[in-house]
């Protein structure tokens, strides 16, 4: 997988021979008793849809304990596996630290690998109850810990001292020190079953657009898989270990954001798996090797996609990604942005970034022309700290698509909807350009019994003249109605049997336009209109005078479903023998009206 040159020092001091020799060593790690910190080992995956409920739990502990909480992430198990065209974040190191601790669904976490409640995995949405990170960090902790490091953005280099420091016996002869690289800020797909109250601050924008903040992501150990060897582990004990390992480019295709990059160490009193974390640590390394003074990157930039009625010119306030690739703190900075090509804004940002640090900046609004399918952002760093800089790497470019609604050429509309094996999950509705709601249905029961798909009633729609609508679907799981576990779909169509909206292969939710023109302002103009026979047992024969060059003759159910339909023809025979005995609609319909008969 890779190739790691590690050097390991080790200074070792035993009882009172250690004090007078400490100040030739390495002094940086406390010597004076400490609380223990928490360290939360948490195993996670793009595909667990509660797993945000985890992040969300872990980032509040490490919030509450500035500096004395910690996380990992493993992305690992079955939820972990992407899909086609999706990043892989698992590791094998990752792999095998899931195989071991062996948790049975996800997420699941471990606080400092001790038992709790008889159990060593909880879910990490307990993190904050009071027997889990606020009773660790108010314990004393037998050892300190310290680590100091630096990273070479120019060549990758990243050289790591851990320092520790007994105060007190250890209960275990032998001790296991772990190091590990950590990524946060890491932009990707998450599922989520709730977006509006599962972690909602852990997406990059809009949750509904599928891009999640990743944090705390383990990357490799820098310790064997189980740790380095401490077997000195009496008060006064203490040592230093040194780590060297160039960095790679990506690991499984994901990139290595030198600037994102944290390091965690944690000294754990027992053998793999077993025993019981005595503290951790965690730092982000001084990045070094900046090849200028001041220098930005663009790391990027966004525009969301849109659904829009109307076509003329619309404001947006788009975001770019900025990082500081420069020795100095970045203050203040010039950005350029068009979009299409059109006419470009310029927009100051000040602030205080750290080299190496990047920050996601909102856009001060930008109106632009869209045009139907693709439309680019376009944006352009220049001037950090009011001075020149290599422009190289300035520049971002961003695709966006904008909708437009289709037509429906009657105002009587039909919903056809097939659910999977849980119908239980989906809901729809129906608004008007006011926000209003129209129409809404579901959940849809009961759940089948294995994997297929449940045929629900036609839903019949009706609209106004002159109006958008948005049709919105949900699944509350977040896996849509085809994903495996039954062919669902849903489709929209007017009495012309016009496809509106269509799918069922979607996430959380998904969403259409569709509108109407000056459809049922007035009667479809029709003469000499003749259905016969009447009833009908074998054919039905349709026969009419109209000025209009184009019209489409149907027969619809009273669910709104076009069971037969002829274009162009004002004399139309219908073969009605399958058709069971009941009552139909007849319509003729054109650009401009329709005009409806009961048979």
């Amino acid at each position: 997988f890779r190739t790691i040159m590690k050097n390991i020092t080790k200074v070792l001091f035993a009882g009172a021979l250690a004090l007078p020799m400490l100040g030739s060593a390495q002094t940086n790690v406390s010597t004076s008793p400490e609380n223990r910190n928490a360290i939360v080992e948490e195993w996670t995956g793009i595909h667990c849809g509660y797993c945000p409920t985890g992040h969300a739990a872990v980032s509040q502990a490490i919030s509450n304990n500035p500096g004395d909480a910690f996380g990992i992430n493993f992305h690992s198990g079955g939820y972990a596996a992407p899909s086609a065209g999706e990043p892989d974040y698992r590791t094998p190191e990752g792999d095998v630290h899931d195989g071991a601790f062996g948790p049975t669904g996800y997420p699941s976490s471990t606080l400092n690998r001790r038992t709790i409640g008889g159990a060593q995995l909880y879910h990490p949405a307990g993190s904050n109850d009071a027997d889990k990170v606020p009773a660790v960090i108010a314990e004393g902790s037998e050892v300190n810990l310290h680590i100091g490091a630096t990273l070479d953005i120019s060549n990758g280099a990243l050289n790591v001292d851990v320092e520790y420091y007994y105060t007190a016996n250890a209960p275990s002869a032998t001790n296991y020190l772990y190091v590990a690289v950590l990524q946060n800020n890491v932009h990707g797909p998450q599922v989520s079953y709730n977006l509006g109250n599962y972690n909602p601050g852990g997406w990059v924008g809009d949750p509904a657009n599928g891009v999640y903040n990743h944090q705390h992501m383990f990357r490799m150990f820098l310790s064997p898989q189980w740790g380095d060897a401490v077997n000195s582990t009496s008060a006064t004990s203490t040592g230093i270990m040194n780590y060297s390992v160039t960095l790679p480019a990506d690991i499984n295709g994901v990139p290595l954001d030198l600037g994102n990059i944290e390091i965690v160490a944690f000294m754990n009193d027992g053998v793999q798996t077993a025993g019981d974390v005595l503290t951790a640590e965690a730092v982000e390394p001084t990045l070094t090797g900046f090849s200028a003074a001041d220098e930005v990157v663009s790391l990027g930039a966004s525009a969301d996609d849109m659904l829009l009625c109307d076509l003329s010119a619309q404001t947006i306030s788009p975001e770019t990604t900025i990082k500081n690739w420069g020795s100095n703190n970045m203050t203040s900075l010039t950005i350029t942005y068009d979009v299409n090509g059109g006419t470009a804004q310029n927009m100051t940002w000040n602030g205080n970034l750290a080299p190496g640090a990047s920050e996601i900046v909102t856009l001060d609004p930008i109106t632009f022309t869209p045009q139907v399918g693709t439309n680019t952002l376009n944006v352009a760093l220049s001037n950090p700290n009011g001075t020149g800089d290599d422009a190289s790497d300035n520049n971002s470019s961003e695709n966006f698509t904008v909708s437009a609604p289709t037509e429906a050429m009657t105002l009587d509309v039909t919903l056809n909807l097939v659910t999977d094996r849980y119908g239980s999950e989906t809901t729809w509705e129906v608004k008007d350009s006011g926000g209003s709601t129209i129409a809404s249905g579901g959940p849809y029961g009961p759940d089948l019994a294995s994997n297929g798909t449940t045929t629900q009633p036609a839903v019949p729609i009706t609209l106004s003249s002159n109006e958008c609508y948005t049709f919105t679907i949900f699944d509350s799981y977040g896996d849509g109605i085809d994903s495996g576990y039954g062919n669902g779909s849903y489709e929209i169509v007017d009495g012309q049997a016009n496809v509106l909206v269509s799918g069922g292969d979607f996430g959380s939710e998904e969403s259409g336009l569709f509108k109407t023109g000056d459809l049922g302002v007035a009667e479809l103009d029709v003469k000499d209109l003749t259905i016969y026979p009447n009833p009908a047992s074998s054919v039905l024969n349709v026969t009419f005078t109209s000025d209009a060059d184009e019209y489409t003759v149907s027969i619809l159910d009273l669910q709104g479903r076009v069971l037969a339909s002829e274009a162009g023809s004002n004399n139309v025979t219908f073969p009605v023998a399958d058709l069971a005995a009941g009552s139909y609609l007849v319509t003729i319909a054109t650009a401009n009206g329709v005009h409806t008969e009961s048979v």
